[in-house]
């Protein structure tokens, strides 16, 4: 349920993000949270190129072991399920989330290593850019082909630690698609919660498994 891998800039904008380690923010401002994260994380990269290259299982395990802290997955879940969370028990709010999470972490665990080298560079904070208790942090990538890409990060502070809340990347918002996404999911299954959050981690549900082998 996450098709994009085609959009090379977000994912390695995204990866690189999930994969850095939880930077203790309660004195840093949010722009140098995302900055000493990328540092961190483009650092390991290279020192460690040849074994995530190699090992699937170990790329994914770095990823879930730096990603802690960084980003608020229960506000992303809240706004990806929209009016749906309302209605949905606790029990489907915290499998929706932890299978959101998995598939997130396996997509972007396979794209850390797209990193070899490229330039970025986070923006200082400008007027306008901490409001309250959110803020955005401007960062600016280029590809291979010498293309600038905007990457714009929105964040909230959770009791003194600015946290990642959603992502734009050349002017694709990662948590529009991501709603978009499971809206039609809950009109293709009929509002089934339950097969959405089954058919999101990748498995057939028992309806989908008897059609397919009526079919037959």
């Amino acid at each position: 349920m996450v098709p994009f891998l085609r959009y090379g800039s977000l994912v390695l904008a995204w990866a690189l993000l999930v994969s850095a380690a939880p930077v203790q923010a309660s004195a840093k401002s949010p722009d140098e949270v995302i900055r000493d994260a990328l540092e961190q994380m483009t650092s390991r990269i290279e020192e460690e190129r040849k074994k995530l290259e190699n090992d699937e299982e170990y790329a994914r395990q770095v990823v879930e072991e730096e990603l802690d802290g960084l980003v608020d997955f229960r506000r992303v879940t809240r706004a990806v399920m929209a009016d749906h969370f309302r209605a949905a028990s606790s029990e489907q709010r915290n499998r929706f989330m932890e299978t959101f999470r998995d598939s997130l972490l396996d997509t972007y665990a396979a794209g850390i290593t797209l990193y070899e080298g490229q330039h970025w560079e986070v923006k200082p904070l400008g007027e306008g850019d901490i409001r309250g208790q959110r803020a955005r942090v401007r960062m600016e990538f280029r590809t291979d082909e010498g293309n600038r890409v905007p990457v714009v990060y929105s964040m909230i502070n959770n009791d003194g630690q600015w946290q990642v809340e959603n992502l734009i990347v050349n002017n694709l918002n990662l948590g529009q698609v991501f709603r978009a996404q499971f809206a039609q999911a809950m009109r293709e299954r009929d509002g089934d919660l339950d097969r959405v959050i089954r058919n999101w981690s990748g498995e057939l549900d028992e309806d989908e498994t008897l059609q397919v082998e009526g079919d037959g």
